[in-house]
């Protein structure tokens, strides 16, 4: 249903849905019940929200305008003997030549082709129309961080909020018909955003620990279940190079910036293989 709506009005939407929860929030609710905006208090425990707020639509903008990895034209796999087009199987991964009839190109491993873009997308997890691109290689890491902070953030809004409804429960004077208006519109939405956006980041931070994508991960249920009716043998999933590996190939080998805004590891083209499982 989103794909029939312009990927640009999603975009608008879920920017004009922060900046409304993040300036309610603080105008209408928090920053009067901390004492007003010039209070220490209100310092102490906005500063945390704002810098949240930030950061996280720093990596909003970074997910949007960051190229999700495009096959450079021309590029061929590094196979001693390359197939024709109608040569070429429905083999995946790294087991032979893979080729895109509608892009009419080779492509890499662990590439798709999204439908949305027309186009082959490097390492591609799935097409997201709330940030109106392919979230692949070159982006999956801006956006990971970006639903990492937005959970963590709308945590912390969530907590502000309901210990201000703690306040208003134990208050011995009537609030203001304005606050509770907007109080009752921002736990709603902080709430829906936390639980949804939760649950995508868990997912997505098991897909990283399993050093899989969303595509990948459908796949790798497919083939459980064929092993299971022993349809197929039993196979390995080459790229699970071990937890602590699997989250280096995608945040960067450092730990202490792995929430910091560094670009994807490698090229897009090639991937290091678990052992006894290729090259």
């Amino acid at each position: 249903m989103l794909e029939t709506i312009n990927g640009q009005y999603i975009v608008i939407a879920v920017t004009g849905l922060i900046g409304t929860l993040a300036y309610t929030t603080q105008q209408f609710v928090l920053a009067p019940a901390l004492g007003g905006w010039s209070s220490p208090q209100t310092l102490k425990f906005l500063g945390p929200l704002n810098l949240g707020i930030l950061i996280l639509s720093y990596y909003y903008y970074l997910a949007i305008n960051t190229d999700p990895g495009k096959v450079p034209e021309g590029w061929e796999p590094p196979y001693s003997l390359i197939q024709t087009p109608d040569q070429v199987q429905a083999e995946k991964g790294e087991t032979g030549p893979r080729f895109c009839r509608s892009c009419d190109a080779y492509k890499p491993p662990r590439a798709h082709h999204c439908r949305v873009c027309r186009r082959c997308i490097l390492k591609m997890d799935h097409h997201c129309p709330w940030i109106n691109n392919c979230v692949g290689h070159g982006n999956y890491p801006y956006f990971f961080r970006f639903v990492f902070f937005v959970s963590l953030t709308c945590g912390y809004a969530l907590y502000l909020l309901v210990w201000r409804l703690m306040q208003i429960r134990n208050a011995l004077r009537p609030v203001r018909m304005t606050e509770m208006i907007f109080i009752v519109f921002d736990v709603a939405g902080v709430f829906i955003t936390v639980f949804a956006v939760s649950l995508l980041s868990l997912y997505h931070g098991y897909c990283i620990l399993k050093g899989q994508s969303t595509i990948e991960s459908w796949e790798r249920s497919k083939v459980k279940n064929l092993i299971k009716k022993r349809k197929i043998v039993a196979v390995e999933f080459p790229y699970d190079l071990g937890t602590f590996k699997n989250v280096c190939s995608v945040l960067g080998s450092n730990p202490l910036f792995w929430l910091f805004p560094r670009s994807s590891v490698g090229d897009g083209l090639s991937y290091v293989l678990r052992p006894n499982t290729g090259r």
